[in-house]
């Protein structure tokens, strides 16, 4: 499936700063396409390769969730948008962002699928194979990472979630390179 990419009209979770937005393919190669995109999307904002590579961890496995859990509940989206540094004020949405911050001191990725009424599991050391991805995405992202009720940013809106995690970036970002 060929990606499709809205730059500057999507918003991420909570009305974050306009972002891009690129179409997952069903299947068990969603995961890889997340990760090829995201790769060369967050190298074209100059941000770190091992900040990268911690990225690339945990939207594999927000798209391997979304591939096993609701793959028969699409559209599946990849969020990619700027956001402001972890304590710059809570907004209703739970994401925090606020004025005055540097724009693109943090890299919020989502990714979204159309079960509306899933929630994410807990996860204890005892309780089998389910939750230990997002044991992974809260440990790497430091807590920084949710769940939004939404709608895709594709097409008709459909309501849905949107799994979201965040990575700090020093220095901010560079600007964005249109199409990447």
């Amino acid at each position: 499936m060929a990606d499709a990419m809205a730059a500057g009209g999507a918003c991420g979770p909570g009305g974050a700063r306009p972002g891009w937005v690129w179409a997952l393919p069903g299947g068990p190669g969603c995961a890889s396409h997340a990760r090829r995109v995201l790769r060369d999307a967050l190298a074209s904002l100059g941000v770190r390769d091992e900040v990268i590579g911690d990225a690339q961890l945990m939207v594999s496995e927000l798209a391997t969730n979304a591939h096993q859990h609701a793959g028969d509940h699409g559209p599946h989206e990849l969020w990619l948008y700027l956001g402001d540094p972890p304590g710059a004020g809570p907004r209703a949405s739970g994401v925090p962002a606020g004025p005055g911050a540097p724009a693109g001191a943090e890299v919020r990725c989502a990714v979204f699928d159309a079960h509306v009424d899933a929630s994410l599991p807990g996860y204890s050391w005892t309780s089998g194979d389910c939750g230990r991805g997002l044991s992974i995405v809260r440990e790497l992202s430091r807590g920084r990472w949710g769940m939004l009720r939404t709608l895709s940013r594709l097409g008709p809106g459909v309501r849905g979630k949107a799994v979201w995690f965040a990575v700090p970036v020093r220095g901010g970002v560079k600007q964005p390179v249109p199409g990447l």
